[in-house]
């Protein structure tokens, strides 16, 4: 359909079809106050606080779609006291007490109440008693702060993907649920946390940022969370002037997840309890001692010239892994498995243009979050088909349609074969299961790694096996793989971000920065090159792994 012409504000304009009214005046820009539209929801138009007349006839702009012959007005008489009537019944309706809440200064409702110039209340308020759910680890739901924009539950519906939150009763008495009205803390909920990030008022609060201050007082760094493969893009909120991050946001404008994030990205990486590793300790006859980098320097220099092997893991990021290969050559190994018997052929984004998914081994509600959000809102919200196979308890038997054991993959795979397009969804595979799988056209596949960037590591051509040596180096935040290594007889030097068991049989340990004490690359499972920022300065005596391994390569001889 070919663009049209429409009036507002007396001004004539051409738009295209399939707009709302409120798009349109975006793109113009003219203001029009919103409270349950979000910009990445569907819209709703319950608040009414975007209501604009159009020849004489009150709309909601967020939900009416431009047509000919409309005459749009943005600020007449009637638009501005019917909005100034709703805000007053939206304040009245909970208890909104501004001096005591925690988002005070950048609530958008509050933002409402200067903009119209509210400074009483014409109906009675503080009147009922509304209850405050904090039985969730991470979420705190204040039921007096709600204005029922039910922005969290199209969030957890429509973008996460989970269907945990809803609403109960009707009008005033109307109520925010989990599941059929339970606790938050013991819902279905996998603490992905959009809720809180899309709440306009203080209903629902994210516990560790509260009362740390504004976003105003917070740098946003925008990076790739390297909790996982995938690569999350995501808003660091750090503190001006401190050595502190107040909170995670996801990232809407990201390529790979689309504002999405999961429990690990959002809150477990600021929750960060694992014993560090201080200092530069070498073992000598009494136990370990401290030394100076000077002294590090003159001892790797000096093992460096005799036979030697190196290990890492893929918590490295690409500028590390090219230095431990420039300095090690062809004598860098993987301590875990890095390769797939099949090759992904679907990005993120194209779960959503499937019919059905086939999920092998893997729990998407407690690994690989964001996948699991890209696959519930279709199952669930789209009505497509989904099929597990595992050898253990999954939680997502409650949306399957069918389950099975890994014996019957072939059962699976019958149960998918009038599916045009089938997203394979999986971590590890054995070589039979693989071929099966590649013998069905309809099939797609996706590939989860387990570590954050086993991509970079096969980029780099760097294999999994095990290698003996005179002296063996270990750079990896993942020791476990050492655990069942022969390492008599070496001189094991670990560079490692945190404590474990192993560290009692190296020579020399050094602990190096870890997570936002660091910047670089990596590739996540797309091959997408992924960049992390630095963000904190580390409260640890650690040095930089970069750092040394610059130092390294420039001051002894390669390795031949």
């Amino acid at each position: 359909m070919d663009k049209f012409k429409i009036k507002i504000n007396g001004n004539e304009v051409e738009v295209s079809p399939g707009k709302t009214v409120l798009q349109v005046l975006n793109e113009l820009g003219i203001h029009v106050p919103v409270l349950c539209h979000f910009e990445h929801l569907s819209p709703q138009g319950s608040c009414r606080l975007c209501v604009v007349e159009d020849r004489g006839v009150l709309k909601t702009a967020c939900t009416t779609p431009v047509e000919p012959n409309m005459d749009i007005q943005t600020d007449t008489p009637n638009v501005v006291n019917s909005r100034k009537l709703v805000l007053q019944l939206l304040f009245s309706e909970r208890n909104h007490y501004c001096m005591y809440c925690e988002v005070t200064g950048e609530c958008e409702l509050q933002d409402l109440g200067y903009e119209f110039g509210l400074d009483h209340f014409e109906f009675p308020t503080y009147e009922r008693k509304f209850p405050v759910d904090n039985s969730h680890d991470y979420i705190l739901m204040d039921h007096n702060r709600c204005v029922l924009c039910r922005r969290c539950v199209r969030a957890c519906s429509e973008v996460a993907g989970h269907y945990v939150l809803g609403e109960m009763e009707r009008g005033i008495d109307t109520m925010i649920i989990a599941d059929m009205d339970v606790p938050l803390g013991k819902s279905s909920c996998v603490s992905c946390g959009l809720c809180a990030q899309v709440c306009p008022t203080g209903a629902i609060l994210d516990k560790r940022s509260a009362y740390l201050g504004r976003e105003v007082q917070s740098d946003i760094i925008y990076a790739n969370c390297d909790q996982c493969s995938v690569g999350c893009g995501i808003e660091i909120y750090k503190k001006k002037g401190a050595n502190f991050i107040v909170k995670i946001y996801g990232d809407w404008n990201s390529d790979v997840s689309q504002g999405v994030l999961c429990k690990n990205g959002r809150y477990l990486a600021l929750y960060d309890e694992k014993e560090r590793v201080s200092g530069i300790r070498l073992r000598d006859d009494f136990g370990f001692r401290r030394i100076s980098r000077e002294i590090l320097k003159e001892i790797l220099k000096n093992k460096l010239s005799d036979d030697v092997v190196a290990y890492v893991d893929g918590s490295l990021l690409n500028e590390e892994l090219e230095l431990v290969k420039e300095i090690f050559k062809d004598k860098v190994y993987s301590l875990y498995p890095n390769n797939s018997p099949i090759e992904s052929n679907i990005s993120i984004k194209d779960l959503d243009n499937m019919d059905a998914y086939l999920v092998i081994g893997v729990d998407l509600n407690k690994e690989f979050g964001t996948i699991g959000s890209f696959v519930k809102r279709n199952v669930i919200g789209n009505k497509k088909k989904l099929v597990l196979v595992d050898e253990k308890e999954n939680s997502l038997n409650k949306i399957a349609d069918h389950t099975y054991n890994r014996k019957d993959l072939d059962l699976a795979i019958s149960s998918l074969k009038n599916e045009n397009n089938v997203a394979v969804i999986f971590k590890d595979l054995k070589d039979e299961e693989a071929k099966i799988l590649k013998a069905n056209d309809n099939f797609k596949f996706l590939w989860l790694p387990k570590e954050t960037n086993t991509v970079g590591l096969n980029k780099l051509n760097i294999p999994h096996e095990e290698k003996h040596a005179k002296n063996v180096f270990v750079f990896a935040k993942n020791l476990d793989g050492l655990n069942n290594m022969n390492l008599n007889n070496t001189f094991l030097v670990i560079f490692t971000p945190y404590n474990h068991e192993v560290l009692n049989k190296a020579n020399l340990v050094v602990g190096i920065s870890n997570g936002f004490e660091k910047e670089g690359t990596f590739y996540n499972l797309e091959g997408k090159k992924l960049v992390r920022q630095k963000v904190l300065r580390s409260n640890y005596d650690v040095v930089d792994l970069r750092e040394i391994l610059l130092d390294i390569s420039g001051k002894v001889e390669k390795i031949m």
